[in-house]
């Protein structure tokens, strides 16, 4: 069995790629539905976008965009925080074994 396979067949590997798919598939479709909801509001409703909120001058459209941008830090933080506390530990334990199959 060559390196990359021995690689593929730990535990910690097998893991690691369960991991990787059980954050990144929800966390990408919640940016995608922004998204398109967002450009849905565009496309479909473009007056609401332009309709100032309370008696200000800011705009609805102007808070939604606020909002999308602040939504996309707070996904980035979750990924993050997950990334530290299980998937760098199980990468750390890969590359540790990896290197004692040399």
């Amino acid at each position: 069995m060559n390196h990359p396979e021995q690689i593929r067949q730990m535990p910690e590997y097998v893991e690691l790629t369960r991991a990787r798919k059980r954050i990144v598939w929800p966390l990408s479709v919640a940016i995608i539905t922004v998204y398109f909801a967002l450009i849905l509001i565009i496309a479909f409703w473009p007056a609401s976008l332009g309709a100032p909120i309370g008696e200000g001058v800011t705009s609805v459209g102007i808070a939604l965009g606020l909002g999308v941008i602040i939504f996309c830090m707070v996904i980035t933080g979750i990924y993050v925080t997950y990334a530290n506390r299980v998937i760098e530990p199980l990468t750390r334990a890969i590359v540790q074994k990896a290197g004692a199959l040399k």
